[in-house]
Protein backbone atom coordinates (compact mmCIF):
# COMPACT_ATOMS: atom_id res chain seq x y z
CA UNK A 1 0.00 0.00 0.00
CA UNK A 2 1.56 3.50 -1.21
CA UNK A 3 2.67 5.94 1.44
CA UNK A 4 1.19 9.65 1.49
CA UNK A 5 3.41 11.49 2.78
CA UNK A 6 2.11 15.12 4.07
CA UNK A 7 4.20 18.44 4.98
CA UNK A 8 3.80 19.87 8.38
CA UNK A 9 0.81 22.45 7.23
CA UNK A 10 -0.64 18.73 6.50
CA UNK A 11 -0.54 19.56 2.40
CA UNK A 12 0.62 16.35 0.37
CA UNK A 13 4.23 16.72 -0.69
CA UNK A 14 4.39 13.05 -2.59
CA UNK A 15 2.43 9.63 -3.01
CA UNK A 16 4.69 7.13 -2.91
CA UNK A 17 4.48 3.81 -3.78
CA UNK A 18 5.83 0.85 -2.64
CA UNK A 19 9.28 -0.76 -3.16
CA UNK A 20 10.49 2.93 -4.35
CA UNK A 21 12.50 5.90 -2.96
CA UNK A 22 11.63 9.48 -3.93
CA UNK A 23 14.93 11.59 -4.24
CA UNK A 24 12.93 14.95 -6.44
CA UNK A 25 10.40 16.39 -3.92
CA UNK A 26 13.15 17.36 -1.69
CA UNK A 27 16.94 17.03 -1.07
CA UNK A 28 15.92 13.62 1.54
CA UNK A 29 15.65 10.05 0.34
CA UNK A 30 12.10 9.10 0.49
CA UNK A 31 11.99 5.41 0.80
CA UNK A 32 8.63 3.27 0.50
CA UNK A 33 7.13 0.26 1.88
CA UNK A 34 9.33 -2.68 1.27
CA UNK A 35 12.14 -1.01 -0.52
CA UNK A 36 15.12 -3.04 -0.19
CA UNK A 37 18.17 -1.70 1.40
CA UNK A 38 16.13 0.93 2.75
CA UNK A 39 18.87 1.20 5.61
CA UNK A 40 21.52 2.77 3.35
CA UNK A 41 19.55 5.76 2.71
CA UNK A 42 18.01 6.52 6.07
CA UNK A 43 21.32 6.64 7.41
CA UNK A 44 22.41 9.49 4.57
CA UNK A 45 19.08 11.12 5.21
CA UNK A 46 20.06 11.56 8.80
CA UNK A 47 23.64 12.79 7.80
CA UNK A 48 22.37 15.15 5.48
CA UNK A 49 19.84 16.74 8.14
CA UNK A 50 23.52 16.50 10.99
CA UNK A 51 25.40 18.21 8.79
CA UNK A 52 22.40 20.72 7.30
CA UNK A 53 23.19 19.93 4.09
CA UNK A 54 26.40 21.33 4.01
CA UNK A 55 27.70 22.32 0.29
CA UNK A 56 28.88 25.33 -1.03
CA UNK A 57 25.89 25.37 -3.42
CA UNK A 58 22.37 25.57 -2.46
CA UNK A 59 20.22 22.65 -1.93
CA UNK A 60 17.98 22.04 -5.50
CA UNK A 61 15.07 20.51 -4.04
CA UNK A 62 14.89 23.21 -0.73
CA UNK A 63 11.16 23.48 0.82
CA UNK A 64 10.65 26.39 3.18
CA UNK A 65 11.86 26.01 6.84
CA UNK A 66 15.44 24.13 5.07
CA UNK A 67 18.66 24.77 6.74
CA UNK A 68 21.28 24.56 4.35
CA UNK A 69 25.29 25.12 5.76
CA UNK A 70 26.89 27.50 2.75
CA UNK A 71 30.70 25.68 2.96
CA UNK A 72 31.83 28.28 1.29
CA UNK A 73 30.94 31.49 3.47
CA UNK A 74 30.59 28.81 6.48
CA UNK A 75 27.52 30.34 7.47
CA UNK A 76 24.18 28.69 8.46
CA UNK A 77 21.14 29.80 6.14
CA UNK A 78 17.42 28.92 6.54
CA UNK A 79 14.99 28.62 3.16
CA UNK A 80 12.14 31.37 3.64
CA UNK A 81 10.36 29.91 0.48
CA UNK A 82 11.58 32.00 -1.92
CA UNK A 83 15.52 31.86 -0.71
CA UNK A 84 18.05 31.17 1.45
CA UNK A 85 19.37 33.96 4.30
CA UNK A 86 21.37 33.68 7.28
CA UNK A 87 19.86 32.17 10.46
CA UNK A 88 21.46 34.44 12.76
CA UNK A 89 23.29 37.19 10.62
CA UNK A 90 23.40 39.33 7.72
CA UNK A 91 23.13 38.27 4.09
CA UNK A 92 26.80 38.84 2.67
CA UNK A 93 26.82 40.09 -0.72
CA UNK A 94 28.15 42.80 -3.31
CA UNK A 95 24.33 44.03 -4.07
CA UNK A 96 21.53 44.64 -2.28
CA UNK A 97 19.75 41.21 -1.27
CA UNK A 98 15.69 41.20 -3.03
CA UNK A 99 12.55 39.98 -1.84
CA UNK A 100 13.90 41.50 1.69
CA UNK A 101 11.15 41.69 4.61
CA UNK A 102 11.41 44.03 7.99
CA UNK A 103 14.67 43.07 9.74
CA UNK A 104 16.82 41.69 7.48
CA UNK A 105 20.36 41.89 7.70
CA UNK A 106 22.65 42.53 5.09
CA UNK A 107 26.39 43.27 4.57
CA UNK A 108 28.21 45.17 1.74
CA UNK A 109 30.88 43.01 1.04
CA UNK A 110 32.49 45.63 -1.58
CA UNK A 111 32.40 48.82 0.76
CA UNK A 112 32.35 46.75 3.83
CA UNK A 113 29.35 48.26 5.37
CA UNK A 114 26.12 46.68 7.67
CA UNK A 115 22.53 47.82 6.49
CA UNK A 116 18.94 46.67 7.87
CA UNK A 117 15.99 46.70 6.31
CA UNK A 118 13.19 48.79 7.91
CA UNK A 119 10.05 47.70 5.46
CA UNK A 120 10.26 49.72 2.32
CA UNK A 121 14.19 50.55 2.14
CA UNK A 122 18.26 49.45 3.63
CA UNK A 123 19.45 51.75 5.73
CA UNK A 124 23.37 52.01 6.95
CA UNK A 125 24.16 50.85 10.26
CA UNK A 126 27.61 51.85 10.12
CA UNK A 127 30.44 52.37 9.15
CA UNK A 128 29.48 55.91 7.52
CA UNK A 129 33.15 55.60 5.96
CA UNK A 130 33.05 53.25 2.66
CA UNK A 131 36.01 51.08 2.83
CA UNK A 132 39.76 52.24 1.64
CA UNK A 133 38.09 56.22 2.03
CA UNK A 134 39.69 56.80 5.26
CA UNK A 135 37.35 57.94 8.52
CA UNK A 136 34.10 60.11 7.57
CA UNK A 137 32.01 60.41 10.74
CA UNK A 138 30.90 62.65 13.61
CA UNK A 139 33.04 60.57 16.55
CA UNK A 140 31.98 61.62 19.70
CA UNK A 141 34.86 62.28 21.82
CA UNK A 142 35.95 63.22 25.89
CA UNK A 143 39.22 65.72 26.13
CA UNK A 144 40.83 67.39 29.27
CA UNK A 145 40.98 71.40 29.39
CA UNK A 146 43.54 73.02 30.88
CA UNK A 147 41.94 72.33 34.35
CA UNK A 148 41.87 69.03 34.24
CA UNK A 149 37.76 68.90 33.43
CA UNK A 150 36.53 66.35 31.16
CA UNK A 151 34.70 68.07 28.29
CA UNK A 152 32.32 66.03 26.03
CA UNK A 153 32.41 67.07 21.96
CA UNK A 154 31.68 66.15 18.66
CA UNK A 155 34.62 65.30 16.14
CA UNK A 156 33.51 66.32 12.39
CA UNK A 157 35.90 63.76 10.83
CA UNK A 158 36.36 63.69 6.88
CA UNK A 159 39.16 61.52 4.85
CA UNK A 160 40.49 60.93 8.97
CA UNK A 161 40.66 64.71 9.05
CA UNK A 162 39.45 66.46 11.98
CA UNK A 163 37.79 68.82 10.07
CA UNK A 164 35.21 70.63 12.71
CA UNK A 165 34.48 70.21 16.69
CA UNK A 166 30.91 71.06 18.45
CA UNK A 167 30.76 72.14 21.65
CA UNK A 168 28.33 73.56 24.25
CA UNK A 169 31.26 75.44 25.92
CA UNK A 170 34.11 76.82 25.24
CA UNK A 171 37.13 75.94 26.88
CA UNK A 172 41.27 75.50 26.21
CA UNK A 173 42.05 71.68 25.46
CA UNK A 174 45.26 69.84 27.72
CA UNK A 175 48.45 69.93 26.14
CA UNK A 176 49.48 66.95 28.09
CA UNK A 177 46.02 64.71 27.57
CA UNK A 178 46.40 62.48 24.76
CA UNK A 179 43.18 63.07 23.03
CA UNK A 180 43.65 66.90 24.10
CA UNK A 181 46.95 67.12 22.56
CA UNK A 182 45.65 65.00 19.26
CA UNK A 183 42.68 68.20 19.16
CA UNK A 184 45.22 70.68 19.33
CA UNK A 185 47.83 69.52 16.28
CA UNK A 186 44.51 68.87 14.58
CA UNK A 187 43.83 72.83 14.57
CA UNK A 188 41.98 73.42 17.81
CA UNK A 189 44.31 75.19 20.59
CA UNK A 190 40.81 76.77 22.08
CA UNK A 191 37.47 75.14 21.50
CA UNK A 192 34.85 77.83 21.06
CA UNK A 193 31.10 76.99 21.87
CA UNK A 194 29.39 76.01 19.25
CA UNK A 195 30.47 74.76 15.58
CA UNK A 196 34.43 75.55 15.33
CA UNK A 197 36.04 75.03 12.00
CA UNK A 198 40.10 73.66 11.96
CA UNK A 199 42.92 76.21 11.67
CA UNK A 200 44.87 73.12 9.70
CA UNK A 201 42.36 73.03 6.96
CA UNK A 202 43.00 75.19 4.20
CA UNK A 203 40.05 77.14 3.56
CA UNK A 204 38.06 75.72 5.57
CA UNK A 205 34.25 77.94 5.94
CA UNK A 206 30.76 77.42 6.34
CA UNK A 207 29.29 76.96 2.44
CA UNK A 208 25.17 77.90 2.27
CA UNK A 209 22.69 80.02 3.50
CA UNK A 210 22.99 80.94 6.73
CA UNK A 211 20.13 82.74 8.71
CA UNK A 212 22.19 85.51 10.76
CA UNK A 213 25.87 85.98 11.73
CA UNK A 214 28.04 87.73 14.23
CA UNK A 215 30.34 89.46 11.73
CA UNK A 216 31.33 89.36 8.31
CA UNK A 217 35.43 89.35 7.82
CA UNK A 218 36.15 90.05 11.03
CA UNK A 219 33.45 93.27 10.87
CA UNK A 220 30.62 93.49 13.37
CA UNK A 221 27.66 92.75 11.41
CA UNK A 222 25.24 95.45 12.97
CA UNK A 223 28.81 97.75 11.25
CA UNK A 224 27.27 96.69 7.72
CA UNK A 225 25.02 98.70 5.92
CA UNK A 226 21.37 96.97 5.03
CA UNK A 227 19.94 97.00 1.64
CA UNK A 228 16.26 96.37 2.34
CA UNK A 229 15.89 99.08 5.28
CA UNK A 230 17.17 102.82 6.22
CA UNK A 231 20.42 103.00 7.40
CA UNK A 232 23.52 105.23 8.06
CA UNK A 233 26.79 105.49 8.15
CA UNK A 234 29.37 107.10 9.88
CA UNK A 235 32.38 106.23 7.58
CA UNK A 236 33.35 107.42 3.60
CA UNK A 237 31.22 105.15 0.78
CA UNK A 238 33.59 105.09 -1.90
CA UNK A 239 33.14 103.43 -5.48
CA UNK A 240 36.56 103.43 -6.23
CA UNK A 241 36.73 101.33 -9.72
CA UNK A 242 35.86 103.67 -13.18
CA UNK A 243 33.02 102.51 -14.96
CA UNK A 244 30.89 102.03 -12.23
CA UNK A 245 27.50 103.20 -11.94
CA UNK A 246 25.74 104.11 -8.80
CA UNK A 247 21.84 103.83 -9.13
CA UNK A 248 18.84 105.18 -7.50
CA UNK A 249 15.42 104.23 -7.65
CA UNK A 250 12.71 101.77 -7.98
CA UNK A 251 13.12 101.83 -12.07
CA UNK A 252 16.86 102.72 -12.11
CA UNK A 253 15.69 105.98 -12.68
CA UNK A 254 18.82 108.07 -11.53
CA UNK A 255 22.58 106.78 -12.22
CA UNK A 256 25.96 108.28 -11.09
CA UNK A 257 28.52 106.95 -13.33
CA UNK A 258 32.27 107.43 -13.11
CA UNK A 259 34.48 107.01 -16.30
CA UNK A 260 37.71 108.46 -17.49
CA UNK A 261 37.63 110.40 -14.21
CA UNK A 262 34.38 111.95 -15.41
CA UNK A 263 31.14 111.85 -13.35
CA UNK A 264 27.46 111.75 -14.91
CA UNK A 265 24.70 112.32 -13.50
CA UNK A 266 21.64 111.05 -15.57
CA UNK A 267 17.92 110.80 -15.09
CA UNK A 268 16.71 107.75 -17.26
CA UNK A 269 13.09 108.21 -16.66
CA UNK A 270 11.72 110.06 -19.55
CA UNK A 271 10.51 113.87 -19.14
CA UNK A 272 11.29 113.82 -15.37
CA UNK A 273 13.65 116.57 -13.44
CA UNK A 274 16.84 116.44 -11.02
CA UNK A 275 15.89 118.73 -8.44
CA UNK A 276 18.48 120.81 -6.03
CA UNK A 277 17.06 121.98 -2.74
CA UNK A 278 18.37 123.43 0.97
CA UNK A 279 17.03 123.50 3.92
CA UNK A 280 16.84 127.29 4.55
CA UNK A 281 16.06 128.52 8.48
CA UNK A 282 13.63 125.04 8.43
CA UNK A 283 11.68 125.12 5.32
CA UNK A 284 12.66 123.31 1.95
CA UNK A 285 14.18 125.73 -0.96
CA UNK A 286 14.36 124.69 -4.25
CA UNK A 287 17.95 126.06 -5.78
CA UNK A 288 17.83 124.37 -9.36
CA UNK A 289 16.14 122.44 -11.67
CA UNK A 290 16.87 120.50 -14.64
CA UNK A 291 13.48 120.00 -16.18
CA UNK A 292 13.92 116.76 -18.53
CA UNK A 293 10.42 117.95 -20.18
CA UNK A 294 12.29 120.62 -22.31
CA UNK A 295 16.10 119.98 -21.73
CA UNK A 296 16.49 123.72 -19.77
CA UNK A 297 18.32 124.55 -16.71
CA UNK A 298 15.96 126.39 -14.54
CA UNK A 299 16.48 128.50 -11.35
CA UNK A 300 14.19 129.46 -8.49
CA UNK A 301 11.74 132.47 -8.86
CA UNK A 302 12.61 133.36 -5.02
CA UNK A 303 16.16 134.02 -4.26
CA UNK A 304 19.34 135.48 -5.39
CA UNK A 305 21.53 133.95 -8.12
CA UNK A 306 25.18 135.47 -7.92
CA UNK A 307 28.36 134.11 -10.23
CA UNK A 308 31.47 135.06 -8.42
CA UNK A 309 33.50 134.64 -11.29
CA UNK A 310 33.16 135.56 -15.37
CA UNK A 311 30.04 134.01 -16.50
CA UNK A 312 30.42 133.22 -20.49
CA UNK A 313 27.21 132.55 -22.55
CA UNK A 314 28.28 130.77 -25.46
CA UNK A 315 24.50 130.39 -27.55
CA UNK A 316 23.28 132.57 -29.79
CA UNK A 317 20.54 134.21 -27.58
CA UNK A 318 20.11 135.42 -24.03
CA UNK A 319 16.59 136.25 -22.80
CA UNK A 320 15.73 138.32 -19.69
CA UNK A 321 12.45 137.97 -18.37
CA UNK A 322 13.13 140.02 -15.74
CA UNK A 323 11.04 143.21 -15.08
CA UNK A 324 14.24 145.30 -14.32
CA UNK A 325 17.75 144.89 -15.93
CA UNK A 326 19.88 146.25 -13.29
CA UNK A 327 23.58 146.36 -14.59
CA UNK A 328 26.41 147.54 -12.16
CA UNK A 329 29.18 148.13 -14.62
CA UNK A 330 29.40 151.22 -16.22
CA UNK A 331 30.21 149.99 -19.87
CA UNK A 332 28.36 147.49 -21.94
CA UNK A 333 30.18 146.34 -24.76
CA UNK A 334 28.36 145.20 -27.71
CA UNK A 335 29.71 143.79 -31.04
CA UNK A 336 32.68 141.87 -28.63
CA UNK A 337 34.39 139.96 -31.51
CA UNK A 338 34.21 142.20 -33.93
CA UNK A 339 37.48 142.44 -34.98
CA UNK A 340 37.49 144.87 -38.01
CA UNK A 341 35.67 147.67 -39.49
CA UNK A 342 34.99 144.74 -42.55
CA UNK A 343 33.31 142.65 -40.00
CA UNK A 344 31.13 145.72 -38.02
CA UNK A 345 27.11 144.56 -38.43
CA UNK A 346 25.10 147.86 -39.89
CA UNK A 347 23.29 147.95 -37.01
CA UNK A 348 24.29 147.58 -32.71
CA UNK A 349 21.96 148.69 -29.97
CA UNK A 350 18.86 148.03 -28.42
CA UNK A 351 15.68 146.62 -29.56
CA UNK A 352 12.20 147.31 -28.20
CA UNK A 353 9.99 144.06 -29.26
CA UNK A 354 6.19 145.45 -29.11
CA UNK A 355 5.23 141.68 -29.65
CA UNK A 356 2.70 139.47 -31.96
CA UNK A 357 -0.05 139.76 -29.01
CA UNK A 358 0.77 143.01 -28.08
CA UNK A 359 -2.36 145.67 -28.27
CA UNK A 360 0.13 148.13 -29.81
CA UNK A 361 -0.19 148.83 -33.57
CA UNK A 362 3.86 150.13 -33.83
CA UNK A 363 6.28 147.57 -35.16
CA UNK A 364 9.36 147.02 -33.26
CA UNK A 365 11.43 150.08 -31.52
CA UNK A 366 15.27 150.11 -32.20
CA UNK A 367 17.62 152.60 -30.57
CA UNK A 368 20.69 152.09 -32.35
CA UNK A 369 24.17 152.92 -33.79
CA UNK A 370 23.40 152.89 -37.90
CA UNK A 371 27.18 152.22 -39.51
CA UNK A 372 25.26 152.96 -42.96
CA UNK A 373 24.22 156.64 -41.72
CA UNK A 374 26.37 159.37 -43.06
CA UNK A 375 27.28 162.84 -41.81
CA UNK A 376 25.60 164.73 -44.72
CA UNK A 377 22.21 162.71 -43.92
CA UNK A 378 22.16 160.50 -46.26
CA UNK A 379 22.04 156.33 -45.85
CA UNK A 380 24.30 155.43 -48.57
CA UNK A 381 26.96 153.00 -47.12
CA UNK A 382 30.26 153.96 -47.30
CA UNK A 383 30.02 157.70 -46.66
CA UNK A 384 31.62 158.93 -43.34
CA UNK A 385 30.44 158.38 -40.10
CA UNK A 386 27.22 156.89 -38.76
CA UNK A 387 25.23 158.06 -36.27
CA UNK A 388 22.90 157.02 -32.97
CA UNK A 389 19.34 156.37 -34.50
CA UNK A 390 15.81 155.39 -33.56
CA UNK A 391 13.54 153.85 -35.72
CA UNK A 392 10.29 151.55 -36.28
CA UNK A 393 11.45 147.87 -37.79
CA UNK A 394 10.07 147.87 -41.76
CA UNK A 395 8.39 144.58 -40.55
CA UNK A 396 8.41 141.34 -42.31
CA UNK A 397 11.20 138.67 -41.98
CA UNK A 398 14.27 141.74 -42.41
CA UNK A 399 13.23 143.94 -39.80
CA UNK A 400 15.96 146.22 -40.19
CA UNK A 401 15.13 147.12 -43.69
CA UNK A 402 12.58 149.90 -44.85
CA UNK A 403 13.02 151.58 -40.94
CA UNK A 404 10.78 154.48 -40.65
CA UNK A 405 12.53 157.27 -37.75
CA UNK A 406 11.11 157.98 -34.90
CA UNK A 407 11.01 160.50 -32.27
CA UNK A 408 13.47 160.72 -28.72
CA UNK A 409 11.76 162.38 -25.81
CA UNK A 410 13.71 163.85 -22.82
CA UNK A 411 13.26 165.79 -19.65
CA UNK A 412 16.39 167.79 -20.25
CA UNK A 413 18.85 167.25 -23.22
CA UNK A 414 22.27 168.55 -23.69
CA UNK A 415 23.83 167.92 -27.14
CA UNK A 416 24.58 170.44 -29.94
CA UNK A 417 21.84 170.53 -32.34
CA UNK A 418 22.57 170.61 -36.39
CA UNK A 419 19.46 170.37 -37.85
CA UNK A 420 15.53 170.20 -37.08
CA UNK A 421 12.81 168.55 -38.49
CA UNK A 422 10.25 171.53 -38.64
CA UNK A 423 11.69 175.44 -38.52
CA UNK A 424 9.79 177.04 -36.04
CA UNK A 425 10.04 178.20 -32.08
CA UNK A 426 6.90 177.86 -30.10
CA UNK A 427 6.18 177.93 -26.19
CA UNK A 428 2.85 176.48 -24.70
CA UNK A 429 0.85 179.13 -23.18
CA UNK A 430 -2.81 178.80 -21.45
CA UNK A 431 -5.73 179.76 -23.53
CA UNK A 432 -9.32 180.80 -22.77
CA UNK A 433 -10.58 179.45 -25.39
CA UNK A 434 -10.03 176.80 -28.17
CA UNK A 435 -7.47 177.58 -30.72
CA UNK A 436 -6.38 176.01 -34.20
CA UNK A 437 -3.52 175.98 -35.75
CA UNK A 438 -3.21 178.98 -37.62
CA UNK A 439 -4.77 181.45 -35.46
CA UNK A 440 -3.32 184.66 -34.48
CA UNK A 441 -3.43 185.18 -31.26
CA UNK A 442 -2.43 188.05 -28.77
CA UNK A 443 -1.79 188.61 -25.08
CA UNK A 444 -4.72 188.85 -22.71
CA UNK A 445 -8.14 187.67 -22.24
CA UNK A 446 -9.62 185.43 -19.25
CA UNK A 447 -5.89 183.64 -19.51
CA UNK A 448 -2.05 184.05 -20.97
CA UNK A 449 -3.35 183.94 -24.86
CA UNK A 450 -6.92 184.35 -26.74
CA UNK A 451 -7.70 184.80 -30.52
CA UNK A 452 -6.96 187.52 -32.37
CA UNK A 453 -9.70 189.73 -32.90
CA UNK A 454 -8.84 193.40 -34.07
CA UNK A 455 -7.56 193.90 -38.03
CA UNK A 456 -4.20 195.69 -37.73
CA UNK A 457 -3.67 194.72 -33.92
CA UNK A 458 0.09 196.55 -32.36
CA UNK A 459 -0.88 193.57 -30.18
CA UNK A 460 -0.24 190.37 -32.10
CA UNK A 461 1.77 187.85 -30.40
CA UNK A 462 2.21 184.90 -32.22
CA UNK A 463 0.50 182.29 -34.28
CA UNK A 464 -0.47 178.91 -33.23
CA UNK A 465 1.86 175.92 -34.10
CA UNK A 466 1.33 172.74 -35.79
CA UNK A 467 4.62 170.74 -35.18
CA UNK A 468 7.01 173.25 -33.93
CA UNK A 469 10.73 172.48 -34.52
CA UNK A 470 11.49 173.12 -30.84
CA UNK A 471 8.71 173.82 -28.10
CA UNK A 472 9.62 175.31 -24.66
CA UNK A 473 7.27 175.24 -21.60
CA UNK A 474 6.07 171.64 -23.12
CA UNK A 475 4.98 170.16 -19.81
CA UNK A 476 2.34 173.18 -19.30
CA UNK A 477 -0.82 171.16 -20.43
CA UNK A 478 -2.16 169.66 -23.73
CA UNK A 479 -3.08 171.56 -27.19
CA UNK A 480 -6.72 172.16 -25.69
CA UNK A 481 -5.96 174.13 -22.65
CA UNK A 482 -1.93 175.21 -23.66
CA UNK A 483 -1.94 175.40 -27.41
CA UNK A 484 1.49 175.82 -29.11
CA UNK A 485 2.38 179.28 -29.99
CA UNK A 486 5.18 180.02 -32.67
CA UNK A 487 7.21 183.14 -31.48
CA UNK A 488 9.89 182.72 -34.76
CA UNK A 489 10.30 180.65 -37.82
CA UNK A 490 8.16 179.04 -40.41
CA UNK A 491 5.03 178.14 -39.70
CA UNK A 492 1.50 177.87 -41.49
CA UNK A 493 -1.03 181.18 -40.51
CA UNK A 494 -4.80 181.63 -41.74
CA UNK A 495 -4.16 184.39 -44.49
CA UNK A 496 -7.07 185.40 -46.20
CA UNK A 497 -7.05 186.94 -49.46
CA UNK A 498 -4.36 186.93 -52.28
CA UNK A 499 -0.52 188.06 -51.63
CA UNK A 500 2.72 187.45 -52.99
CA UNK A 501 6.13 185.98 -51.19
CA UNK A 502 7.47 188.48 -48.90
CA UNK A 503 4.35 190.65 -48.22
CA UNK A 504 4.00 191.79 -44.93
CA UNK A 505 1.10 190.13 -43.08
CA UNK A 506 -1.02 191.71 -40.29
CA UNK A 507 -4.14 190.96 -38.66
CA UNK A 508 -7.36 190.33 -40.35
CA UNK A 509 -9.95 189.71 -37.15
CA UNK A 510 -11.01 186.39 -36.12
CA UNK A 511 -7.76 185.07 -35.50
CA UNK A 512 -6.72 185.38 -39.23
CA UNK A 513 -3.85 187.33 -40.87
CA UNK A 514 -3.92 189.36 -44.54
CA UNK A 515 -0.79 191.18 -46.58
CA UNK A 516 -1.05 194.56 -45.62
CA UNK A 517 -0.04 197.78 -47.50
CA UNK A 518 3.16 199.77 -46.82
CA UNK A 519 1.12 202.79 -45.45
CA UNK A 520 -0.90 200.14 -43.17
CA UNK A 521 2.28 198.84 -41.65
CA UNK A 522 3.75 199.71 -38.04
CA UNK A 523 6.65 198.14 -36.20
CA UNK A 524 3.97 196.32 -33.88
CA UNK A 525 0.94 195.47 -36.09
CA UNK A 526 3.31 193.15 -38.64
CA UNK A 527 3.54 189.65 -37.76
CA UNK A 528 5.90 188.36 -40.61
CA UNK A 529 5.86 187.79 -44.43
CA UNK A 530 4.65 185.56 -47.07
CA UNK A 531 6.89 182.71 -47.99
CA UNK A 532 4.64 181.76 -51.27
CA UNK A 533 2.30 183.32 -53.53
CA UNK A 534 -1.38 182.88 -52.64
CA UNK A 535 -4.24 183.54 -55.20
CA UNK A 536 -6.90 182.99 -53.84
CA UNK A 537 -9.56 185.19 -51.96
CA UNK A 538 -11.00 182.62 -49.45
CA UNK A 539 -8.66 182.07 -46.23
CA UNK A 540 -6.60 179.03 -46.31
CA UNK A 541 -3.30 178.06 -44.06
CA UNK A 542 -0.51 179.48 -45.99
CA UNK A 543 3.83 179.72 -45.00
CA UNK A 544 4.49 182.47 -43.53
CA UNK A 545 7.41 183.46 -41.99
CA UNK A 546 6.91 185.48 -38.56
CA UNK A 547 8.72 187.76 -36.04
CA UNK A 548 10.11 189.08 -39.19
CA UNK A 549 9.41 192.68 -39.50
Amino acid sequence: MAYKLNNTFGTLLVTLADGTIDTATTDLTLIGKGYAGFGEKLNENLIKLLENFNNTSAPSNKIQGQLWYDKTNNQLNVYTGTKFKPAGGPTPSTTQPTNAVLGDEWFDTTNKQYYIYDGSAWTLIGPTTVAGSGVTQVIPDTVQDNTGVNRSILKLVANDAVVGVVSNLAFTPSSSETAAAALITAGFATVAQGIQLSSTVTSAKFRGTSTDSDALGGVAAANFLRSNANDTSTGTLGLLVDGTTLTLGAGSDVTFTMASDDLTIAQTTQNKDIIFTVNEGGSTVTLMTLDGSTGRLELPSVGDLRVKGNLTVDGEQVINNTTTLSVEDNIIELNRNVSSNSGMPNFTGLKVNRGETSSATEQDLYWVWDETFADDGTTIFGNAGGAWTAFKSGGGDDELSAATLVDIRANIVHATSTSAQYADLAERYASDMLLEPGDVVILGGNEEVTKCIKELDSSVFGVVSDSPAFLMNAQAGNNESHPMIALKGRVFVKITGPGKAGDRIVSAGNGDARVASMAECTHFNVLGRLLNDKYSDNTALTECVIGVK
